[in-house]
């Protein structure tokens, strides 16, 4: 009797195992486990954004959305932390095991580790559980081998297929002092240095005037104090600020010659008095744009001018766009951040979305994550309800409605923010990080002031004027760079190798620019290559490895 009720709780045991994986979920003849109360009980680590996601009407359509399409309940507990602290912890919480069920994340390669320890769940296990997110994963370059499996990597969807880039792919220029005194921005790099000079001369002669007539005024200075100077210039000098791909090889920018050539450049512009001093260390560009204390910025952000420098501009100053000037040793300069099209995971991933190994549903989860890749979930949140927030015009495209067209411009992106609108590049609604889409850059701003030797002074939008400008040539090599074969250890080294040799070099290369290193020195030269090399013991060792796990046969993917 004993053995016949053992042998009846075994049976009874291994029938509950097996309905406990027959339960309905979104994807037709995939065995989901069964959920106490049919609801999803899971805690989400997140930025918090401006305004809080959980007070939106887009949140809550995003709910309602996510549940009639898994067929459950959710009952989330958000921890939510401001951006600069939360982005700033991360990496500590990942070494500790702080994991909450599912974790928006920002920092690349570094989480491989992790995965590889079993720390954090490997998605590409999961991939019965998709159905959206593999169409992403189709547009990266290797497809599921070209991308790490432990992050739902931040998705873009490239809808009008233009190479536009966000920054440092133009100059600002003060058009109202352009104008005013018979010049033009810059087309090539000589240009540039000769129209520095011609600024400097109205400066000096006491022409060109700021409001506070106490106030210096200078030719250029930085965007903020938080990006390195010289990357408004790279690109110009055919480099990068980091580790990249340069068309032929896998290379360390910040100690090639062409490099060495841009901070002697920069450097001269500096003993010339063309360069703001307080270029490091000025927090935000703003204050000195809009009162005519500057009349150039090579390193700006989207944006930038019609919701920070123009609409808060003193009367008369005008801020404009023009693309990179040429370095005729190098040829069209390269702008950074080129789009690929259609659907894709971008080029340079850093940001996305993790799920603890440990979680107890991660079936449900994955599900979850994948349908922010359905155009039922992204497009809402980029677009918000059609009629409420945006409509279908005759042209055939998307534009947002009245209530948001008819505010100034500066105020759109804060209205669309508080309806959890993610296109005002304030609020992330979702789960941090649900695709972006393309068209939605130039939906609600106004066009900016632009110039090119073709048009002459004109108004159109960063996005698309930088691929049209800049050309197929000024796709960077380092945004189409081929599949590397690394394993998850050598991502680790990597990423690592590049963390602590980019803090060294922006730190030195200021230096340079500043005078305090002589960049004409070959001796002081080489020793801040050694510098930036000691930062990683075996740098030279793991670039080579990096160079020789790349296949060059993926660059053949690209149809740029």
């Amino acid at each position: 009797m004993k053995k016949l009720l053992t042998l009846a709780v075994a049976l009874i045991l291994a029938l509950g195992c097996m309905t406990a994986f027959a339960a309905d979920g979104p994807i037709a003849g995939v065995d989901y486990p069964d959920l106490p109360d049919n609801t999803l009980h899971i805690t989400v680590s997140t930025a918090l954004f401006t305004p809080d996601a959980q007070t939106t009407r887009m949140q809550k359509l995003w709910k309602e959305k996510m549940e009639a399409y898994l067929g459950i309940k959710l009952d989330i507990t958000w921890q939510a932390i401001a951006w600069d602290d939360w982005q700033g912890n991360e990496q500590t919480k990942l070494v500790a095991g702080d994991y909450a069920d599912v974790n928006s994340y920002s920092a690349g390669d570094y989480i491989d580790s992790f995965g590889a320890a079993g720390k954090v769940l490997d998605i590409s296990q999961y991939k019965d559980y998709m159905v959206y997110y593999p169409e992403f994963v189709a547009g990266v370059l290797g497809g599921w081998d070209g991308i790490s499996p432990y992050v739902f990597w931040d998705g873009y969807d490239n809808d009008v297929n233009l190479a536009g880039a966000q920054s440092f792919a133009g100059f600002a220029y003060r058009f109202d002092v352009l104008q005013e005194y018979g010049l033009e921005p810059a087309t090539t790099w000589e240009e540039f240095k000769d129209l520095c000079a011609a600024l400097q001369d109205l400066i000096d002669d006491g022409t060109i005037k700021a409001s506070d007539p106490e106030a210096k005024v200078y030719v250029m200075t930085n965007c903020a104090k938080g990006y390195a100077f010289y990357r408004g210039f790279v690109g110009i000098f055919h480099t990068w600020d980091t580790l990249y791909w340069n068309g032929e090889e896998f290379s360390y920018g910040p100690i090639e010659d062409n490099f060495r050539e841009m901070l002697r450049e920069l450097h001269e512009l500096y003993e010339a008095g063309y360069i703001d001093p307080e270029f490091q260390t000025r927090d935000d560009a703003t204050s000195v744009a809009t009162t005519g204390q500057v009349l150039c910025i090579p390193t700006l952000w989207l944006g930038y001018l019609n919701f920070s420098y123009n609409p808060n501009a003193e009367e008369g100053i005008e801020w404009g766009l023009a693309y990179l000037p040429e370095n005729e040793e190098y040829g069209r300069p390269w702008k950074w951040g080129s789009k690929i099209t259609g659907k894709n995971l971008g080029t340079n991933r850093t940001m996305g979305i993790y799920i603890d190994a440990a979680t107890e549903y991660p079936e449900w989860i994955v599900s979850m994550i994948d349908y922010q890749y359905s155009p039922d979930i992204y497009m809402m949140l980029n677009w918000g309800e059609e009629g409420e927030d945006w409509y279908l015009g005759e042209d055939g495209l998307r534009h947002y409605s009245d209530k948001y067209m008819s505010l100034p411009t500066s105020e759109r992106p804060q209205a669309l923010a508080d309806e959890g609108i993610m296109s005002s590049a304030t609020c992330r609604t979702g789960i941090p990080f649900v695709p972006q889409i393309f068209s939605t850059t130039a939906a609600y701003g106004d066009p900016d002031p632009w110039w090119s030797p073709e048009r002459g002074y004109y108004e159109g939008y960063y996005w698309y004027e930088t691929a049209i400008n800049g050309g197929p040539e000024s796709i960077s090599p380092y945004d189409r760079a081929p599949l590397l074969n690394l394993t998850d250890e050598q991502r680790t080294q990597r990423s690592t190798m590049i963390s602590a040799c980019d803090k060294y070099a922006k730190t030195e290369g200021n230096k340079f620019i500043v005078g305090e290193l002589d960049i004409n020195d070959d001796a002081v030269w080489a020793e801040y290559v050694e510098g930036v090399k000691s930062q990683y013991q075996g740098f030279d060792e793991l670039l080579a490895i990096i160079n020789e796990s790349a296949d060059l046969s993926s660059l053949a993917l690209y149809n740029d």
